[in-house]
Order: structure tokens, then sequence, then C-alpha cells
């Protein structure tokens, strides 16, 4: 319990330590980039979902949609985000940066003004958008020199609690343990695991920490819950992004992957 404590204490203060990053990203953002599209944009601030928000002023809405895609590509870029909000009067665009083919795209747009039955759908959109669901698939090789092998499959399905910060994810495992001579001992566990981000500006490379809890269960042997610490890095590659990491609790091992996300599939 102490060990499990001491992760998760780690990981809220690298929460903690997030939004003191967004808060000077922000900063560095009114200085240095809305200051080049005033004529389009009076503010700029983050909601509370940890998404951009832009106040567009009478220039903007008079722009075409080709022309809107364009300047909010060059503000996406900027912010190194996949999402940006504005907003004008009672209206609502949500839009979405494609990284990998560097394009900006319109998701959605809304009216506040209008009565609640006709947002419904806006509004569900906007939230499945902002808390992506995500599914991840990978494994592991471990070989010692004294022939004994270890496979694994691992998997994961979860959603970002706060946008390209924080999510939260079931995890499932299932492999096999034992000398290259013998018959492997089968194993799995189930599990919880949440991680905190870290977007590294201009980089593409975003590292995380977080904590693991699994229910284990090793052959005949009773199951048990081990806590892990959690280490990893990623980068985003297609509809997604591969992710490379490592689980520290009894013993340390190595992860390899890929994490889809659906909907940037569907958004392009």
């Amino acid at each position: 319990m102490k060990q499990l404590l001491v992760i998760l204490f780690a990981v809220a203060m690298g929460f903690h330590q997030t939004y003191a990053q967004d808060s000077q990203k922000l900063e560095s953002f009114r200085a240095n980039v809305l200051t080049q599209y005033s004529m389009y944009f009076s503010q700029a601030q983050i909601t509370e979902n940890g998404q951009l928000e832009l106040s567009a002023i009478d220039k903007y809405i008079l722009l075409s949609e080709d022309v809107k895609s364009g300047v909010i590509l060059k503000i996406t870029t900027a912010w190194r985000d996949s999402l940006v909000l504005v907003q004008y009067g009672s209206k609502r665009e949500l839009w979405g940066w494609n990284s990998t083919m560097n394009t900006a795209k319109l998701l959605d747009e809304w009216d506040i003004a209008l009565p609640a039955a006709a947002n419904v759908q806006a509004i569900n959109t906007q939230k499945t958008v902002m808390h992506p669901w995500f599914c991840y698939g990978g494994g592991q090789v471990l070989y010692n020199s004294q022939q004994n092998l270890t496979v694994s499959l691992n998997a994961r399905l979860g959603f970002f609690l706060l946008l390209n910060r924080w999510d939260l994810a079931t995890t499932f495992s299932v492999g096999s343990t034992g000398n290259v001579d013998a018959t492997g001992t089968p194993w799995s566990n189930i599990g919880v695991m949440s991680r905190v981000h870290f977007p590294i500006k201009k980089s593409g490379i975003i590292p995380n920490i977080g904590a693991d809890i699994t229910l284990a269960s090793f052959g005949d042997a009773q199951t048990t819950y081990v806590p892990s610490l959690v280490l990893g890095v990623s980068w985003f590659v297609g509809i997604g992004r591969l992710d490379i990491g490592i689980k520290i609790g009894d013993i340390t091992t190595g992860m390899g992957g890929y994490t889809m996300y659906p909907a940037m599939k569907t958004s392009k």
C-alpha cells in the first residue's frame, strides 16, 4: 500500500505540473502567436477541459471555411494540440488538427442560443472528440541466457479524462513463461492504468507517467494485486501513436505497441 501511495503521489505531482505548464504555454501563446492574429481573435484562454478557446471578431466571421482552415492550421501548429474551440456570440466552432497530414478541419459547429434539443448532437459530438476513446495493442518477448522465455500480448481500452493530458484505461494481458525445453506456465492479468501526458512543443514526442494496478494470475497460484509505476513515451503515427514504456513494480518490464484513436480516423 505504501508503494502505491508513492506512485499516486508522483502522478498527482505530475498532473499539477501539467497545469503549471499549460499556464506558461498560454502566456507564451498570447505574447508570440495571438498578437499575429489580432485581426481575427481578441483573446485566448484554456477551458476546463484543457482546450484552447479563441474569441473571434467580425473579420474572422466573414472568412470562408477554406480561409478559416488556413488560419486555424497556423494556430494549431503553434499551439501543438489537436483541437481548438472558436467562439463568437452564441456560435461555436470545433476545429481539429491532423499533425500527420498537416491539415485543419472544421469538426463541428453549433449555436448555444438554439433550443437544447437542437444542440444535443453537437454537444455529444464535442464530448466524444474532447474525450476520445482509444485502444492499444502490443506485446513483450523476454529471453535470457538460461533459455527462459516469456511471451505476452497486451491490450488497453480507455479514454481521455482531459484532452491529450490525462487518460484512464482498463488493461488486459495474457502470456506464458518458462524454459524453452519445458512446457510454459500460462499467466494473465486485468487491471486499471492511468497516465498523465506531457506533450513537448514542436517535437511530436509525448512522455508520460502514471500508475497501474493489476489482478495477476500465474498458473494455479492464487491471484494477487500488483501495483506498478508506469513510465513511457509516444509519438503520432497515422491515426494513433507508437507507445514505448516500462512498468516498475515487483519486477521491471518493457512494453511496446500501438495506440489507435478511432475518432481521428472518422474526422479526417
